[in-house]
């Protein structure tokens, strides 16, 4: 029980001491960070799609024709993963950046470019992130209808509408300076403690006389007083 009183003691008594250099650190890790996220990283922004895919005369609440059943609901629910994969594909990108006349790399595209099918439905949403909002809304929108062509050559009677038109994004999808402030903070705070300990523990001096009586467990017969030059 003593030691377990020494140890937080300790503990107390090294962050009451080194107090200023752990408000300090963490300080400068949060502001570093704040500054990061608000004057260096640009923000950018995501617009999104969503697209159905079905049979051809196929509506999204129901079949249009007798011939539009259960198992081709299962069917094209399975094909959403490969039809995911074809929008992924560089030579699609490249078609949706040429059509639009940009100088973008098809790779720097597909970096920033997600396709998720949506569970148990016929329905794929299509993300893509850039720092400007406006091309990001160009770049998707070609992307659609790229796919959209490019679909209908693979599978003909196929059909795929879209449900979700893509919009200009009123706010930026990132970076989330709160949480990157939050982090630094955090951070800076754990390392400076922790750095504070590890200070104590390669310092073998002693402040007074009875940091020395408690550590070599013998009387201070006498103490050398600390005079001041005038």
């Amino acid at each position: 029980m003593n030691e377990d009183v020494i140890k937080i003691q300790y503990l107390v008594s090294t962050l009451k001491k080194r107090w200023k250099f752990i408000c300090i650190i963490t300080l400068i890790a949060t502001i570093f960070s704040a500054t990061i996220s608000f004057y260096i990283i640009l923000p950018k922004y995501e617009t999104s799609t969503k697209v159905f895919i079905g049979k051809e005369g196929s509506a999204i609440k129901g079949a249009a024709d007798s011939n539009y059943n259960g198992n081709d609901v299962e069917m094209y629910q399975k094909l959403l993963k490969t039809y995911a994969e074809v929008i992924k594909t560089n030579d699609l990108v490249e078609k949706a950046i040429n059509f639009e006349s940009l100088e973008l790399k098809s790779n720097d595209v597909l970096k920033n470019l997600t396709v998720t099918p949506t569970t148990d439905t016929q329905i794929l949403e299509i993300k893509y992130v850039n720092q400007d909002k406006e091309l990001a809304k160009d770049i998707l929108n070609s992307i659609t209808n790229q796919f959209i062509a490019e679909s209908k050559r693979l599978i003909p009677n196929g059909n795929i509408k879209i449900i979700e038109s893509v919009k200009i994004p009123k706010v930026p999808s990132g970076p989330n300076k709160k949480m990157n402030i939050a982090i630094a903070f955090l951070l800076g705070l754990m390392a400076s403690v922790g750095l504070c300990f590890f200070l104590e523990s390669m310092d073998n001096t002693f402040d007074n006389k009875e940091e020395m009586e408690e550590e070599l467990g013998l009387p201070v017969l006498g103490v050398i007083p600390d005079f001041l030059s005038e």
